[in-house]
């Protein structure tokens, strides 16, 4: 690991760029994983793909609801973090923790 990196500093397309391109990578090798899949469902017939179409909305469901903790701990434990408070960040990042555990736990029921 290469440590910190100030994406403040710089030219900002080149900023821009190592911010974007592994997010980017990421997307793309999810999409190619994704097609895969149904290429090889396919095979299978018409309904395992119908199949997969169906579940696949419950799938992203629920990768919604897990954003939403996710999204919010990185903003508030960043901030707290940049603003130097360390003690405000372990308590974001603690009732965040519990958030999420709640979240899971009734989504799982």
């Amino acid at each position: 690991m290469q440590g910190v990196k100030n994406l403040t500093q710089g030219p900002i397309l080149k900023q821009l760029l190592n911010l974007a391109l592994p997010i980017m990578a990421t997307s793309f090798v999810q999409m190619a994983y994704n097609l895969t899949d149904m290429a090889w469902l396919g095979r299978l017939g018409s309904k395992s793909v119908a199949a997969v179409g169906a579940v696949s909305i419950l799938i992203w469901f629920t990768s919604s609801i897990s954003l939403l903790t996710k999204v919010g701990s990185e903003v508030t434990v960043a901030q707290a973090i940049g603003a130097k408070r360390n003690d405000e960040a372990k308590v974001f990042a603690s009732h965040n923790s519990t958030i999420a555990l709640i979240i899971s736990i009734v989504w799982a029921l």
